[in-house]
């Protein structure tokens, strides 16, 4: 009976251990996606440029006197975007408004980092008093994690930091596809890593990373990243039409004497938005073919998988069509939004699908009923 009790015990303890990870990492992750919403807003509202300094601390706390909001108002005018854009026809009241949205994204990623932190020191705590024993390999991912955001946090400093360019109107396309895509990388990584402790995968494997829907995360993230592009050079501005551009598949300003061709991709417009389209209608077609292969395949694919893949299906059929209608109406605020929420939506679905895949290939034979009380921890957490 007394063995009975402490095995029941040591699972309810496992069980506890394992909600509060999850707990961590997935509303780590549910921070990170809600940050990705707010820099949305921040860079559709053009506010993204009305804070041009850097202070970790004291720019926690917004100005609290007029002579504070006249100096960073004064700071502002010295970037292109306000002599280029602005000049004398935004008041302080004006810059009051885009302030606020800059100053929420920069205090959101304050909060992620120190909810991660608490999360991390709460789990070293435990681990050096021997407990989550079974989830010992997070530790190094956890600092990864940890290091990723405050690199972020850098390199969100170092993008506003190319507003001082009085060439540019905006930041540059270059260090917002950055900003980005390693959020992005953030965001997957939390998600992975939940899913590994959810199921119970205690080693990484490289065989199970390269399968099918790890692929369609990295097509995904290429997809997105293009168009990172796009809404760094306002390029959902031009040709809002669908499926042709000017009447054409390939408008005749694809290619500009301006830039060499190297850089065309990058810095025209119209090529930003082209390669976004083939990269979302490519991405859209693989996902659904893929998709459905999954569904209809034998009976050893589990419930899971086929739940997930379902998921992906409906997800992406979603994000093109949103992607679509955000083009036709020129990019209002909340569909732009919502097209990047969207874009993270699938990468966690595909990156959700990958874990149980993994599961369904690494899953092991079937053992006697006899079993181990260790062993039937083990299977009860997956």
């Amino acid at each position: 009976m007394s063995t009975t009790t402490a095995s029941s015990r040591n699972h309810g303890a496992q069980q506890a251990g394992l909600s509060s990870i999850l707990l961590w990492l997935w509303g780590s992750a549910a921070l990170v996606f809600a940050m990705a919403i707010i820099g949305a807003v921040t860079r559709l509202t053009e506010s993204g440029l009305s804070i041009m300094e850097w202070n970790v601390f004291a720019g926690t706390f917004p100005p609290l006197s007029q002579g504070e909001w006249v100096r960073l108002f004064e700071v502002y005018k010295l970037t292109g975007e306000y002599q280029k854009q602005h000049l004398g026809a935004l008041d302080m009241a004006g810059f009051k408004q885009i302030f606020w949205w800059e100053y929420i994204h920069r205090l959101w990623g304050r909060l992620i980092g120190m909810a991660f932190l608490i999360g991390l020191i709460v789990f070293s705590v435990v681990r050096l008093r021997g407990g989550w024993s079974a989830h010992k390999w997070l530790m190094p991912h956890a600092i990864v994690g940890f290091l990723l955001i405050c690199f972020q946090g850098f390199l969100g400093w170092y993008m506003v930091s190319s507003g001082f360019d009085t060439d540019l109107v905006d930041v540059s396309a270059y260090r917002l596809a950055a900003h980005l895509g390693l959020a992005v990388v953030i965001f997957i990584y939390f998600i992975g890593l939940g899913a590994r402790v959810r199921l119970g995968e205690t080693a990484f494997s490289f065989r199970a990373l390269w399968n099918l829907p790890s692929l369609l995360v990295v097509l995904i993230f290429l997809t997105l990243l293009s168009g990172a592009f796009v809404a760094g050079l306002n390029a959902g501005l031009v040709y809002n039409e669908f499926p042709t551009m000017g009447g054409a598949l390939v408008p005749a300003d694809y290619q500009t004497a301006a830039l060499p061709w190297y850089r065309n991709p990058f810095e025209n417009p119209t090529a930003a938005q082209l390669h976004h389209r083939l990269f979302a209608s490519l991405a859209a077609v693989v996902v659904i073919v893929a998709a459905i292969a999954i569904i209809r395949a034998n009976t050893s694919t589990s419930p899971a998988v086929r739940r997930w893949a379902w998921a992906a299906l409906i997800v992406v059929i979603a994000q093109y069509v949103l992607g679509v209608v955000t083009l036709l109406y020129a990019v209002p605020i909340p569909l732009g939004a919502a097209h990047q929420g969207g874009a993270l939506t699938l990468l966690a679905t595909l990156t959700l699908l990958r874990a149980h895949k993994n599961e369904t290939l690494t899953a092991p034979v079937q053992r006697p009923a006899a079993m181990t009380v260790a062993q039937s921890r083990i299977t009860s957490q997956i």
